[in-house]
């Protein structure tokens, strides 16, 4: 009788456990997820082919299992799409939405790859500075954009508005 309540103990309190990390990993922004599974598979990153191969295996096959959950919720999509304003209305966002969820879900297969390489290879790599040279040119790039799209914040010191040139008035000939 003892092992019995021992167990359902053991449970709950892996139950209770299990909640919290739950939890607290429903508290996390999605966008650092995005961006990390973006930059597993992205060959401009430090990640080598130990770390992007997985990765992009796993979310091609992330993508093709989504396709049938995407048929499979075309109904429901169809009235959140047409609930949308329609200036603002994706259909590849709302129709594919399974589909982008498992394929970033499966690039994360590559996570556990990334953890090995970064133990033993990219934590030893000296970091090359960058030039004042390089710094101005990334500078130049984002002031170039006119928008912040990944910040997106009001400026407080605006570009400053030149007014128009000053129209002559005419005079009349007495004064």
């Amino acid at each position: 009788m003892i092992a019995v309540g021992r167990c359902r103990t053991g449970f709950r309190t892996a139950l209770a456990a299990a909640l919290v990390a739950a939890s607290s990993l429903g508290l996390v922004s999605c966008t650092p997820l995005v961006r990390y599974t973006d930059q597993l598979v992205d060959a401009r990153s430090e990640r080598t082919w130990f770390t992007r191969f997985p990765a992009t295996l796993g979310g091609t096959v992330g993508f093709v299992v989504g396709v049938p959950v995407d048929v499979a919720a075309f109904v429901p999509a169809w009235f959140v799409y047409r609930s949308q304003p329609k200036e603002t209305r994706d259909p590849l966002s709302v129709f594919l939405f399974p589909s982008f969820v498992l394929w970033k879900v499966g690039v994360l297969v590559g996570a556990p790859f990334d953890l090995v390489e970064w133990g033993t290879y990219r934590a030893f790599l000296p970091r090359r500075p960058e030039t004042q040279a390089e710094r101005d040119a990334i500078e130049l790039e984002w002031d170039s954009r006119g928008n912040f799209s990944e910040y997106p914040v009001t400026p407080i010191y605006p570009v400053p508005v030149t007014p128009p040139p000053a129209v002559p008035v005419p005079t009349s000939p007495d004064g």
